[in-house]
Parts: C-alpha cells; sequence; structure tokens
C-alpha cells in the first residue's frame, strides 16, 4: 500500500510521511521534487500553490493505493481547486491537521475548504505535537483498506 500525501505549506506532511515510513533513524527531508517511497509518495506543496502542476498530482493515482488530502487550520487561503478531490479514483481522506491549539472558527473554515475541495466529509482532525499519528492508519484501514499492511 502506497499513500499518495497531498497539502500545503505547514500541514504536517512530512511529520506524517515520517510516521508512516516508520523512519526513526534518519527522518524524511523537505524537497522540491515529487519523493516515491516505500509508504508514501510525498508531493511538495508547491505542486498545490502552482495550478499547471495539478495535473501531475493527479497522474500520482497510478502509483498510489490512496491519498491524504490536509489542510492546516491555519491556512487562510484554500489549498485545494474546487472539486479537485473528484477527479481522483482512489478513495482519498481529508485531514485537518495543527499545532496545539485552534479557533473554532478556524476549524470550521479548514473543514470547509476541504469539503469545497469534492471530499464527502471530513476524516480526522490531528494535533501534530501529540503522539496520535496511529489514527491515520485506523482510518485508512476502517474504511474498508482490503490490504492494511503498512
Amino acid at each position: 500500500m502506497r499513500i499518495l500525501l497531498v497539502g500545503p505549506r505547514e500541514s504536517g506532511k512530512l511529520k506524517i510521511a515520517n510516521y508512516l515510513e516508520k523512519t526513526n533513524a534518519q527522518p524524511l527531508k523537505k524537497v522540491a521534487n515529487i519523493m516515491y517511497y516505500r509508504r508514501t509518495i510525498l508531493v511538495p506543496d508547491s505542486y498545490l500553490e502552482s495550478p499547471w502542476m495539478h495535473k501531475h498530482v493527479i497522474a500520482l493515482q497510478q502509483t498510489a493505493s490512496c491519498g491524504i488530502f490536509l489542510q492546516p487550520v491555519i491556512a487562510k487561503r484554500h489549498s485545494y481547486p474546487p472539486n479537485f478531490a473528484k477527479v481522483f479514483r482512489i478513495p482519498i481522506y481529508g485531514i485537518v491537521t495543527y499545532h496545539k491549539s485552534y479557533e473554532e472558527s478556524a476549524l470550521q473554515q479548514a473543514k470547509a475548504q476541504l469539503l469545497a475541495c469534492g471530499l464527502e466529509q471530513v476524516d480526522l482532525v490531528l494535533d501534530l505535537e501529540k503522539e496520535e499519528l496511529h489514527q491515520i492508519e485506523q482510518i485508512i484501514l476502517g474504511r474498508g483498506r482490503e490490504n492494511g499492511e503498512f
């Protein structure tokens, strides 16, 4: 199983990729290119910021079992184009991320942004400061993934 990780700056992509890859000894580093790892495909935030790069993100679904769209609570502008998630044929999960705390209005705005990109629901609100990243695996396995090996 390989998971496509997509999100804007400060969304926690690298932290989540490090967790899913189980890279405690040598953590993954931020780079400007798409990175293929054993369990994840890490999409740089610049691919979301440039509309002409969206087709490359869509093409990545050919090598992924599912995708995760991350939306940080701190983001003020829309990160994803309208109905972007609907062009994917693989399951896409929506996760709102934050550090320590958030205002309820910011959380509602982040959820609305994920729903506007075509997701049917927000699957998780995740505090990146806590060690609760195992919830990501539970979401993916909980929605009927037959191959749950991470």
